[in-house]
């Protein structure tokens, strides 16, 4: 399971959550308008979306790490030498945890539609996204 669907899960999960940035840096998709997008996603009410660079460089960072745990999974070809891939895979396992357990902390003024949506949907998914980055990390680590 630990070599098949916990990397897969995780890529996949990455993968649509790196889509959604790409649509994000273009349009509120699928909510109704700016406004609507900055409450639920942003924590802000100001109609504000944030700058289409960032949205697309956040999608790369997520859709990376999709192919990343699968180079580490050996589910494809790796580049680049496998310690440094490990390194990435660590490095994104903290950054998951790190969003995930640090997020709550991005409630904190904040309008009510993200606060709940962070404390019940966004924060508990980077940690959980996190764990399995952590599993195929380890897994990867005694193959190494």
């Amino acid at each position: 399971m630990v070599r098949t669907v916990v990397p897969v899960g995780l890529a996949v999960v990455l993968a649509v959550v790196g889509v959604l940035h790409f649509v994000w840096a273009f349009s509120p998709w699928p909510l109704k308008d700016e406004v609507a997008f900055t409450r639920a996603i942003g924590g802000g009410d100001d109609g504000v979306m944030p700058s289409a660079l960032s949205a697309i460089v956040v999608g790369l960072a997520l859709v990376g790490g999709a192919v990343l745990t699968l180079m580490v999974n050996e589910s494809i070809p790796g580049v680049g030498p496998g310690w440094l891939r490990l390194v990435g895979m660590y490095g994104l396992t903290v950054a998951l945890l790190g969003r995930g357990l640090g997020g709550y902390l991005l409630n904190s003024g904040a309008v009510v539609e993200f606060r709940r949506l962070n404390s019940v949907l966004y924060s508990p998914l980077c940690v959980v996204l996190g764990v399995l980055g952590g599993i195929v990390a380890v897994a990867a680590s005694k193959r190494y």
